[in-house]
């Protein structure tokens, strides 16, 4: 029996001639999908990080921002340095504000109106009286983005109050309308009174992502009909206040492409770091450079969108 099983057993054959070099053909037709796939989850990964920042990491941002304005401001105020006309400089804190029939109490209102000081707080508009004072005085601030300080300006109604407080002392201003862009623009003030416009993006009666609209923009108009203290020197208008209108400006298209490149070693940092040191080790040290990369970039290139959003 063992002499025939030996018989029929298989035999190895070496083969010496050329052999045809086939790639497997279901993992070429595979091939495209998966380069499809990864595209797609990287897209995905890019618009959840873009909303995630935007509409959670960007209220921290500004929420973080609030409380070292809020610290510098009493301490100004507490020191008579809080200025009370033209002089001070984009991003300094000038003035709490409070709406509370929205719920926005002591809010910190600095100087300027360009998308990088929105992103901290409510504005004061170069080219108007601060707060307080006779004339015109105009506050812009972000209806969806950064905390979002005026989100519910279209909730309020004629006779709501806003409170002001700066150096020259508190004011109570009441509502007398909203309106938008081509609607009829309030009377000339009487003698002595003061005028307070707070500016945001949206539309009467609605809130959130359903009050925006490509320029649209809300004007809520309150008056102080006593107590306006006279007007300091007003700073000139500002033409890069950008509020519904995207634009880049140099100084910000140079810090985000700085950002990017910043972003963009840390990852060549975290794929070098995975070949050498394996992907636990290189999660616990290169996750949080990431995370801060993006952070950064994510911040910057906020500025180049509209300043009321």
């Amino acid at each position: 029996m063992s002499v025939l099983a030996a018989d029929v057993a298989p035999r190895t054959v070496v083969h010496h001639g050329a052999v045809l070099d086939l790639p497997p053909v279901q993992g070429e037709r595979l091939r495209p999908r998966l380069q499809a796939a990864h595209v797609l989850v990287t897209v995905a990964v890019l618009a959840a990080w873009t909303l995630l920042h935007l509409l959670v990491l960007s209220g921290v941002e500004q929420g973080r921002a609030q409380v070292g304005l809020y610290d510098q401001l009493r301490s100004d105020l507490a020191e008579g340095t809080v200025p009370v006309g033209a002089g001070a400089q984009p991003g300094d804190p000038l003035a709490l504000l409070s709406v509370p029939a929205i719920g926005l109490d002591r809010v910190v209102a600095v100087e300027g109106a360009r998308p990088a000081q929105l992103q901290d707080g409510p504005g004061h508009v170069p080219g108007s009286v601060l707060p307080g004072q006779q004339g015109v005085s105009v506050l812009a601030g972000r209806s969806l983005t950064h905390g979002a300080p005026f989100a519910d300006l279209t909730s309020l109604r004629t006779g709501h109050l806003v409170e002001v407080t700066t150096q020259q002392g508190d004011f109570i201003y009441t509502v007398t309308g909203l309106r938008r862009e081509g609607d009829p623009v309030p009377g000339k003030l009487a003698e002595g009174a003061g005028r307070l416009v707070l500016v945001t993006a949206g539309r009467e009666g609605s809130s959130g992502l359903a009050s925006l609209r490509a320029g649209e923009i809300l004007y809520v108009d309150a008056e102080l009909a006593e107590g306006a203290v006279a007007p300091g020197p007003v700073s000139t208008t500002d033409p890069a206040a950008r509020w519904m209108d995207a634009g880049v400006s140099t100084t910000d298209a140079t810090q985000v492409v700085l950002a990017l490149q910043v972003l963009a070693l840390v990852l060549a940092g975290t794929f070098w770091c995975r070949r050498r040191f394996g992907t636990g080790a290189t999660a616990v040290v290169a996750l949080p450079c990431l995370v801060a990369a993006a952070w950064l970039t994510s911040s910057l290139a906020a500025r180049l969108l509209p300043g009321l959003v």
